[in-house]
C-alpha cells in the first residue's frame, strides 16, 4: 500500500505577535477524505494497513481530534512538514487540499515588530510572496501521485475553469486537479487529469470519484 498524506485547513501567516493572515477554510474537505480512507482501510482487502498522515490547521485539529493531525501554522511551517514527509515517502500519495496563504510579512519584520499598537488611524503592511508549496512536491517526491486543488475566482465559466485547472496541472505536475469556483463551491466541480476532464454537479460526487481514483 502506498502511504498517503492529506493536508487540510488554512495557514496562518504572522502579522505581529498576536495577529495573522489567513483564509476562510475549515479543513472539512481534507478531514472528510481522511475519514473515508480510514473507514475503507485505504485499499483492497489483504493489502495491509493504511499508512495515513494528516497535516492540519489548528481549526482542523479541533474539528477532527480522532485523526491525530500534525498541526501546522504558517505557510513555511506547512512547507517544512510536507517536505519532510515527501522526502521520506517519494512514492506516496499527496492530497494537498490545504488553503495556503500566498503572502506573508518578512520574517525579520515579524520578529522585530512585536505587537502593532492599537488605536492607529492607519496601518500599512508590506507583504511578500510565500513559496509555492505545490510546485515543489514533485521535486521532493518524483514518484508521488499528486492531487492539487484550485478554487477559481467567482464568475468563471466551466471552460475557463478547465483551462485554469489544466494550467495548474502542467505547472505543478499534478496527476489530478480538483477545481471549482469560489461562488459555486458545492456544485460544478471538475476533476482534471492529463487527458480527461470529468464534471460533477455535486461536490460530494466529485469527492467520491476522487477517492476512487487514488492509487492506494
Amino acid at each position: 500500500m502506498r502511504p498517503v498524506l492529506i493536508t487540510c485547513g488554512a495557514t496562518r501567516n504572522p502579522v505581529d505577535a498576536i495577529r495573522y493572515l489567513s483564509a476562510r477554510a475549515t479543513g472539512q474537505t481534507g478531514i472528510g477524505l481522511a475519514r473515508a480512507l480510514r473507514a475503507a482501510g485505504g485499499g483492497p482487502a489483504g493489502a495491509g494497513p493504511l499508512e495515513l498522515h494528516v497535516l492540519g490547521s489548528e481549526e482542523a485539529s479541533l474539528r477532527a481530534p480522532d485523526l491525530g493531525l500534525e498541526v501546522y501554522g504558517s505557510t513555511r511551517e506547512l512547507l517544512a512538514r510536507m517536505e519532510r514527509w515527501c522526502l521520506a515517502n517519494p512514492d506516496g500519495v499527496v492530497v494537498h487540499s490545504a488553503a495556503v496563504g500566498d503572502y506573508e510579512r518578512s520574517e525579520a519584520v515579524v520578529r522585530e515588530s512585536g505587537k502593532i499598537p492599537s488605536g492607529q488611524d492607519e496601518i500599512v503592511l508590506r507583504l511578500t510572496p510565500t513559496p509555492k508549496i505545490v510546485d515543489r512536491v514533485k521535486d521532493w517526491a518524483p514518484g508521488a501521485f499528486l492531487v492539487s486543488f484550485k478554487a477559481a475566482r467567482p464568475g468563471v465559466t466551466l471552460e475557463e475553469l478547465e483551462a485554469i485547472a489544466r494550467a495548474q496541472a502542467v505547472r505543478t505536475r499534478s496527476d489530478l486537479v480538483f477545481a471549482n469556483a469560489l461562488d459555486h463551491l458545492g456544485t460544478d466541480v471538475l476533476l482534471v487529469s492529463a487527458t480527461v476532464t470529468r464534471r460533477f454537479e455535486r461536490r460530494e460526487d466529485a469527492l467520491t470519484a476522487l477517492l476512487a481514483t487514488l492509487p492506494v
